[in-house]
């Protein structure tokens, strides 16, 4: 329960205490809440409202098992659990992912339970929602959700035996109704890797109803190699491209992560263990929004990490990790390390 707790509490030390921030330094750490939950996921609107999403716990509670997400009005200083209004007797709990359209302030959510997620919008900050406890994928995992503004919305799940499947919702049914879904990346492309995705982005086009919007998925593959899967039309069709080679590595003990930093740029990161004696985390950008890869380098090759994480916004890029200055690996390096 510590752990998670820490977590979410330098989820959001990122956020606080403007003028520390300005000086290049972070505020104390905040505890968004006591409640007992993990893998949290953060987001920011474009008025500066934050969002951290949490799961509850996989079908944790009967009938529904919302997962949770909290808000903060004061830049990260204080937070309140919005109330799950509609999701309030669904199933969900599991992973959870939220995105929030750059324009209107809309959030999208996504909230697993296996068989299917539980899909929901709120067009007041997370003060009512409404939901759709059938995704339309069924027996999927570890799904994430992104909106390329003006009311399209993009779900990406992995789903056995298929692969990594993306769907399209479109308004009015925005985030509610996902009918259109296209295998973005088979089995064959992860090489054989039964994994789920990392996260997925997407841009807004200039065509009606999104039919250019660009979409995006990093991934591992079973050998060692990450690449990524981009559409240019509406996530209607997906070229598969290689972000680093196969390796001798495992890259599928953490989620690879993708960042758009606008102006057709991309930021990659991911981890990569090497048996039980080590890992590092490594780094490659795009200039041509995934068409192509620079030759990754390695942002940190000595210790042991775990989780990397990049945010991008013009011309920075920022990169987050857990890290112990002790050497081995995220499996076998002593606790409290």
């Amino acid at each position: 329960m510590k752990s998670r707790l820490s977590t979410l509490a330098l989820a959001v030390a990122l956020m606080v205490a403007p003028a520390a921030r300005g000086a290049g330094g972070f505020g104390a750490p905040v505890v968004v809440t006591g409640l007992d939950t993990g893998e949290p996921g953060i987001d920011v609107a474009s008025d500066g409202t934050i969002y951290v999403n949490a799961p509850a716990g996989l079908l944790s509670n009967v009938p529904g098992s919302p997962s949770f997400v909290f808000r903060s009005d004061d830049g990260g200083a204080t937070w309140v659990l919005t109330p799950p209004d509609l999701r309030a007797n669904l199933p969900g709990g599991g992973d959870s992912n939220v995105s929030v359209d750059p324009a209107t302030g809309t959030l999208y959510m996504t909230d697993l339970w296996l068989g299917s997620a539980t899909v929901s919008r709120s067009t007041d900050g997370g003060t009512t929602w409404l939901a759709n406890p059938l995704q339309g994928v069924v027996v999927q995992d570890r799904q994430w959700v992104a909106t390329a503004g003006g009311g399209n919305v993009y779900h990406v799940t992995h789903q056995i035996p298929s692969g990594l499947v993306v769907s399209k919702s479109a308004a009015p049914a925005d985030g509610l109704i996902y009918p259109l879904s296209t295998v973005a990346a088979t089995l064959a492309d992860q090489t054989g890797c039964v994994c789920p995705p990392g996260n997925l982005i997407a841009e807004p086009g200039t065509e009606p109803l999104g039919a250019d919007d660009r979409v995006g998925l990093i991934y591992a593959t079973s050998t060692g190699g990450i690449n990524f899967a981009r559409s240019t039309d509406g996530a209607v069709t997906f070229t598969n491209v290689p972000v680093s080679p196969p390796s001798s590595a495992d890259t599928t003990l953490a989620f690879p992560v993708v960042a758009s930093a606008a102006t057709d740029t991309l930021h990659a990161v991911w981890l990569e263990v090497f048996g039980t004696k080590s890992s590092r985390v490594r780094y490659a950008r795009s200039s041509d929004w995934g068409a192509s890869w620079t030759g990754p380098v390695t942002l940190v090759g000595a210790g042991t990490s775990v989780y990397p994480w990049v945010a991008a916004r013009g011309d920075k890029v920022s990169v987050t990790v857990y890290h112990t200055d002790a050497s081995g690996t995220p499996d076998t390096v002593a606790a409290k390390s």
